[in-house]
């Protein structure tokens, strides 16, 4: 079948851009032809929060795609249009993230053949950040796309309360393989230079407000006063300064106890982090889904997130993982719980999910939809 991504791809770094890349090569090694159509420009600087939108990592290869869409020039949306329609696909997949791209993405799934299915990966209902007529965009690309589907049971439930007669089907957020399997922890500790004789736990990813940060901070002065050969890693760009959660630590008294790499982590890095850190702290005060949970996965490393919709359906208490209430003392118990658990039993558990929630099975499911 002859499939075409619409989306971020390499060059561009981050979460949907790693999906897509994950989703064509599951697509390509199951038999398909696929083409990606990518952004020449994705967001202007004044609207990206974060230091560079491309990767300046070169270490892996990545399918060839099509630079030409620019998100504010509708000249560059037919153009787009024309190209597609020429390579005349069975399937268009394209990514919904933002409503930021509502008009682009709309536009374009609008303008193609129409004996082309469309279908929508919608990673966010709502923008981490409330925007005006933020119901309105995703709306609008609902109506220009035949079906769609969700990584979590979270949005596809806030997506039929926008709009109840779309079809769509709720999935699960794969497990990434593009970034590596497990390694020894001392080795990745020797590798990232962290210090034998401590336990870690792990904080990663864009440091943002609803990601609840200073929960976790708070929560370690109980932490350390349990064990104080424990440190937290604080490792990912920031979206938002830093300094507010530097001076809580120090009022936390803390401050000793948290080592912070505020920078984006290339994609060959990123197994040494996970597999230094003994559990995976996800504190989040809203998710639509997580990319950091089946990140954890991958690694076979525990994590303890919070007990909240999106996050919570990818993690069974106690069994896979460990859910917790977002509050600094409830979240330090049960931290302090998962390191006294038997965490082993926890990884054989997750070896299961590996399967359970592969890259081939999400990709099956997927093309069911065009049945």
């Amino acid at each position: 079948m002859k499939i075409v991504v619409i989306g971020p791809y390499f060059p561009f770094r981050g979460g949907i851009a790693d999906t897509n890349q994950e989703l064509c090569n599951a697509l390509t090694k199951s038999g398909h032809t696929v083409k990606v159509i990518n952004f020449k420009l994705q967001y202007p600087k004044i609207f990206f929060p974060g230091k560079s939108q491309l990767s300046n990592d070169k270490s892996g290869k990545v399918n060839d795609s099509k630079r030409i869409i620019n998100s504010i020039n509708p000249i560059s949306w037919f153009n787009c249009i024309k190209v597609i329609n020429e390579i005349k696909p069975t399937i268009v997949i394209s990514s919904y993230w933002t409503s930021f791209m509502s008009p682009c993405l709309s536009f374009i799934n609008k303008g193609l053949n129409k004996k082309i299915t469309k279908i929508g990966i919608i990673h966010n209902a709502y923008p981490h950040e409330k925007i005006l007529l933020q119901n309105k965009f995703l709306k609008i690309y609902l109506n220009n796309i035949d079906n769609y589907i969700t990584l979590s049971k979270n949005v596809f439930e806030q997506i039929k309360i926008i709009n109840s007669v779309k079809k769509g089907m709720d999935l699960f957020h794969p497990v990434p393989t593009k970034f590596g399997k497990p390694i020894d922890i001392k080795i990745a500790k020797e590798k990232i230079g962290l210090k034998s004789d401590f336990k870690y736990l792990l904080f990663f990813g864009l440091i943002r407000k609803y990601k609840g940060l200073d929960i976790l901070i708070k929560a370690m002065k109980q932490i350390v006063k349990h064990d104080n050969k424990i440190k937290l890693l604080v490792v990912g760009e920031n979206y938002e300064s830093t300094e507010k959660y530097k001076n809580l630590a120090i009022k936390e008294g803390v401050f000793d106890s948290i080592q912070f790499k505020n920078e984006f982590i290339n994609d060959n890095e990123i197994k040494f982090w996970f597999c230094s850190a003994i559990l995976v702290i996800q504190p989040y005060k809203s998710a639509s889904q997580s990319g950091i949970t089946p990140l954890a996965v991958q690694f076979e490393i525990p994590t303890v997130c919070s007990n909240i919709k999106g996050l919570s359906e990818f993690v069974t208490d106690c069994h896979d993982g460990f859910l917790s209430n977002s509050d600094p003392k409830y979240l330090a118990n049960k931290i302090i719980f998962a390191l006294k658990f038997d965490l082993d039993l926890i990884k054989h558990q997750l070896r299961k999910k590996k399967n359970k929630y592969s890259w081939v099975n999400f990709t099956n499911k997927l093309i069911k939809t065009n049945d």
